[in-house]
């Protein structure tokens, strides 16, 4: 059995120590379940998603395994080593610079053909390899029965069915992956027409020592594999030698290289498959009844529709009742008697402690039940297959008002956290698409303001007036994608991404992936929201916030019709969003919003929080991914958006 390290950590991109005794590499597609392999062996527990571009960073872990400590690293998902995309780049270097003791090759059974393309690439860099053939229960489902000891002699290298959401496989894929037989020799080579191989013939004459894989590559221009593979002599000399007679294929072929590769490589697979596969003759099943409703047009739609209501309405009901209790037993057991406590102490000390533990109340009650809450939802979707199907029926409708392609799925990520769905946009294909995205995703109303607008807004006015709020941040991502998608030049790209299987979401994953994303709200919001409250305290007691909310005061209340107090809660909202909400309870002096804000106030509040500028580490990856201008340009637009929808709905409330 292997044995999990009790000293695991996460590293990134970083190469392995000499404390360890080999490394170990998962490779694979986006959404094969290469992440909750990696996951359920380590330990770590990296977010798992049914949709491309979850995992963009490599991230290791250690395991041992008999005497041995092994280093595993979980590469970014990828479709090949041709480098079209960010994540290509990553693992395409880390394989060629760090080159693991030996690659498992995370394969999706269901999919095997267009799979094997990146696993037939992958046998030419001479690594030790095995094959963890995954999701084989969902291929039985569909009918699909798999030779695994023929597909195991075709490639020439070890294969092992899998099902990785229960971990079937997990010890025997490992220990196949240390076994002292494992080599690289008599591993399938990829019959490419006839004249690349006799363009290879022509290179082996000259370059007897570099090997096939490496040479394919120099025929396909690849310049950063050749030189990551070979001295730089050596790498010059052969690009400069393959060069011409490229040129020679290309002008035989009347079409590029990488074109005539890529079909050879294809067709390997399907040649592969159609002798190891087995379609057995089956009835429509319930679950596929199931799923072409989920992606008809009209009942797909509705069918979205209700479920984002019913959504809200859980987190609603549940965040609400949650925070109600929360709220109570804090005032009474907690914050009462140690005010009674603090009356004759330091004006100072009192203001410090009771702000303190107003913003641990606030953690407690407002942010946490509408984040797990929200977040044990939101991962029922990704595990069951649905996100995805949603992602399809959003694009279709969207491409009406500028959202492009693949877009989409970033988007979709943005409604858990707008940091990991603006990362995710290195996937798309276009600078002018990641723009496009970057800006609808910093619109898009995240967890964190969805904290705000039902803690605030679905708690104390109603239920549909928090809905109206989504209505309204749609019309305005809409709008915006619109201008965007007419003003911005460039190409346009249609959707091209994966339909996952729908399963049966995993209880133990989704409780984990759901503890992972409030545990960071745990470990980075609580303190910054404590250390924020006892800031105010100390503020309050010197006198420095009546200063400052007496010189907004004019365009808080004239403006916006906002209490002063409302404009210092805005400010600590760009730390993250939900603190907006947090601070606002605790300069309040109660979660009770009702009185102290009119349903009009708590209205504009919310619309003004979750319009303007995101949050601190949203800006940091804006300006990461897209630069400094950009980053200004989308922050001054939220603000700007944001300040005139308050001024709007103050100006509609004098008037009703």
């Amino acid at each position: 059995m292997v044995e999990i390290n009790p000293d695991r950590e996460v590293v990134t991109e970083r190469s392995v120590s000499s404390k360890y005794d080999m490394t170990i590499a998962f490779v694979g597609n986006p959404s094969v379940g290469k992440s909750a392999f990696f996951s359920r062996l380590t330990g770590i527990g990296v977010v798992v998603a049914n949709y491309p571009g979850t995992t963009v960073e490599l991230t290791h872990g250690s395991i041992n395994v008999d005497s041995k400590k092994i280093d595993v690293v979980d590469l970014p998902g990828i479709y090949s080593l041709g480098a079209s995309t960010e994540d290509e780049k990553v693992s395409k270097r880390y394989l060629l610079r760090e080159y693991p003791d030996v690659i498992i090759n995370v394969v999706d059974a269901t999919r095997l053909e267009r799979n094997l393309y990146l696993t037939l690439q992958l046998l030419e860099l001479d690594i030790p390899m095995v094959v963890a053939l995954n999701q084989m229960d969902a291929a039985k489902e569909m009918g699909l029965e798999l030779d695994i000891d023929k597909l195991s002699d075709f490639l020439g290298v070890p294969v092992i069915p899998t099902v990785a959401t229960k971990g079937l496989g997990l010890d025997e894929v490992v220990l196949s992956a240390l076994g002292e037989e494992l080599s690289t020799e008599n591993r399938r080579k990829v019959h490419y027409d006839n004249h690349i191989l006799r363009a290879i013939e022509r290179l082996d004459e000259d370059f007897p020592e570099i090997s096939y894989g490496i040479k394919v590559r120099a025929l396909e221009r690849d310049e950063e594999f050749v030189k990551l593979s070979c001295r730089p002599h050596d790498a010059d000399l052969l690009l400069a030698t393959s060069e011409s007679i490229t040129e020679e294929i290309e002008k035989a072929h009347e079409m590029q290289i990488s074109d005539t590769i890529a079909r050879d490589l294809y067709g390997e697979a399907g040649y592969v498959v159609d002798r190891v596969t087995t379609q057995v003759e089956r009835k429509a099943t319930l679950k596929d009844r199931i799923d072409s409703l989920l992606t008809s047009e009209y009942v797909g739609i509705a069918g979205l529709v209700s479920a984002l209501l019913i959504t809200f309405f859980i987190v609603f009901s549940v965040g609400g009742f949650l925070e109600e209790g929360i709220v109570s037993l804090f005032e009474t057991y907690l914050i009462f008697p140690v005010e009674e406590m603090l009356a004759d102490s330091s004006p100072i000390f009192r203001n410090v402690v009771i702000y303190s533990l107003l913003g641990v109340e606030a953690g407690f009650a407002i942010a946490i039940p509408y984040i797990a809450v929200f977040y044990v939802i939101l991962s029922l979707f990704e595990d069951s297959g649905y996100l995805t199907r949603a992602s399809f029926l959003l694009d279709n409708w969207t491409h009406k008002v500028g959202l492009h392609g693949r877009a989409i799925i970033p988007l979709v990520l943005g409604l858990g956290c707008n940091v990991p769905a603006i990362m995710s946009t290195r996937a798309l294909n276009t600078l002018r698409e990641r723009r496009i995205a970057s800006i609808l995703i910093a619109l898009t109303p995240c967890s964190a303001r969805t904290v705000i607008i039902l803690g605030l807004v679905g708690t104390f006015v109603g239920y549909w007036a928090a809905i109206s709020i989504y209505v309204l941040e749609l019309v305005v991502i809409f709008g915006t994608g619109w201008v965007l998608g007419k003003g911005l030049p460039g190409e346009k790209t249609g959707l091209i991404m994966e339909m996952a299987p729908l399963r049966r979401p995993d209880r133990k994953a989704t409780l984990q992936k759901t503890w992972l994303r409030v545990r960071e709200f745990v470990y980075v919001a609580f303190p910054l929201l404590v250390a924020g409250s006892a800031l105010l305290g100390l503020l309050d007691a010197v006198g420095v916030l009546d200063v400052f909310e007496n010189a907004v005061e004019p365009v808080s209340v004239g403006l916006f019709g906002l209490p002063a107090f409302a404009a210092t809660a805005l400010i600590f909202g760009v730390l993250r969003k939900e603190m907006a909400l947090q601070i606002l309870a605790v300069l309040a002096g109660t979660a009770n919003f009702a009185q102290v804000l009119t349903p009009i106030q708590m209205y504009s509040f919310a619309v003004i929080t979750t319009i303007y500028v995101p949050c601190v580490a949203t800006i940091a990856i804006l300006k990461h991914e897209l630069g400094w201008k950009d980053t200004a340009l989308i922050s001054m637009f939220t603000i700007c958006l944001a300040l005139l929808a308050g001024f709007l709905i103050n100006v509609a409330g004098m008037m009703l």
